[in-house]
């Protein structure tokens, strides 16, 4: 299931929103317009206060996504793709394909979050001492002094030498620099990142003791948050340092159940999902690699229609989020995957298939791997 939808292409780049947004900017809204907006503006009424907590939560949300941005442009300038921009919980990720190839290509992307952040907190600064000078209303006053306020906390925040925070980022990249090997430099900077994240889920624990719940259990999910991504990572660089280099062709499986296009969907069930087990079938006709056919959609027609309709009506059409050429790197494979939201890949050599790749051959390999690098 998709944990994020779609909320538009910006520079090229899709930004998508996870669900587990709407958690944070309810409680940013709830927060601002019980707290921060009757205490800087209590002759407003209430209602008032709700639409200044919405407009400011609006725009910490643009402040966010031009953070994010800002990585991403920079990540494209060096010829670093992009697939996409997740706003979640506790902030955003831009999605790279692969790793920067040098340690001052990481820092300069590193850096350029932070920067934004600060550049924006001295517009909204600067707005707001306008603002003042020509005595606008004590609303935009306040709407504007938080603003500037937040950016400058996010981009402190970020400074942070703790992996993945942009700060652990630039601790990276230094390591990187002068030790001369990225596995290492992550797996240093990952443990700063874990500290800290121990620190915040103490410092939450202190919160709570102290009777202060909200504060405490903040502290306490945040330094849990940033203790596994830490962790993942680091992991994903390990992942990367074993499967860079190796061909699709020598992983994937040639050995491949097909189906005909023109096979009805009860017999497609019977001969193929039931005796086999897998989930999805490519489907063929006159030796054609058309698509791919799953269970899934198999499940959303009705059993009354099923001897009626056939794969090749019900198939996800061939295309290249479905397909990759054996001379790919896995790793290019994996992150195909993921982008995708897919388990398999089917490989195809002239518009033929040559074979399939899943998950689990990739995990297989990695697992190999490992137990032969280990240091």
């Amino acid at each position: 299931m998709n944990r994020s939808f779609r909320l538009a292409t910006l520079f090229n780049i899709p930004v998508e929103i996870n669900y587990s947004w709407f958690i944070i900017l309810g409680l940013v809204i709830f927060t601002l317009a019980r707290g921060y907006f009757p205490l800087t503006n209590p002759e407003l009424p209430e209602a008032a206060h709700w639409l200044l907590a919405a407009a400011a939560a609006l725009l910490l949300f643009a402040s966010l996504l031009a953070h994010e941005f800002s990585h991403a442009l920079v990540a494209v300038r060096h010829d670093l793709p992009i697939h996409g921009i997740t706003l979640f919980v506790f902030g955003g990720v831009a999605h790279m394909e692969k790793e920067p190839s040098a340690p001052g290509i990481e820092f300069k992307m590193a850096a350029a979050g932070p920067a934004m952040s600060f550049l924006l907190a001295c517009l909204f600064f600067a707005l707001t001492q306008i603002s003042y000078g020509l005595g606008l209303p004590n609303a935009l006053l306040s709407l504007l002094n938080y603003l500037f306020l937040i950016n400058l906390a996010v981009g402190l925040f970020n400074l942070i030498p703790g992996y993945p925070l942009d700060g652990g980022r630039l601790l990276r990249a230094a390591l990187w620099h002068f030790l001369k090997n990225l596995k290492r430099a992550t797996r240093i900077a990952s443990f700063f990142g874990k500290a800290f994240a121990f620190a915040l889920i103490a410092y939450g624990l202190l919160h709570l003791l102290a009777g202060s719940l909200v504060a405490g259990l903040w502290f306490i999910f945040i330094g849990l948050f940033l203790q596994e991504a830490a962790g993942t990572s680091y992991q994903q660089i390990v992942l990367r340092r074993a499967l860079s280099g190796v061909p699709v062709g020598k992983v994937m499986t040639r050995s491949v159940v097909t189906v005909p296009a023109g096979l009805t969907l009860d017999r497609l069930v019977d001969d193929y999902f039931f005796r086999f087990r897998y989930t999805s079938f490519p489907v063929v006709e006159d030796d054609a690699l058309r698509g791919l056919v799953t269970l899934h959609a198999v499940k959303q027609v009705e059993k009354k229609d099923w001897p009626r309709l056939t794969a090749g009506e019900i198939m996800l059409p061939l295309d290249e989020k479905l397909t990759i050429g054996a001379d790919h790197d896995v790793i290019d494979a994996l992150a195909r995957m993921g982008a995708a939201g897919m388990s398999r890949l089917l490989v195809t050599d002239g518009g033929k298939l040559a074979g399939i790749l899943t998950q689990r051959d990739i995990t297989r390999l990695f697992e190999l791997k490992s137990k032969i690098d280990e240091e």
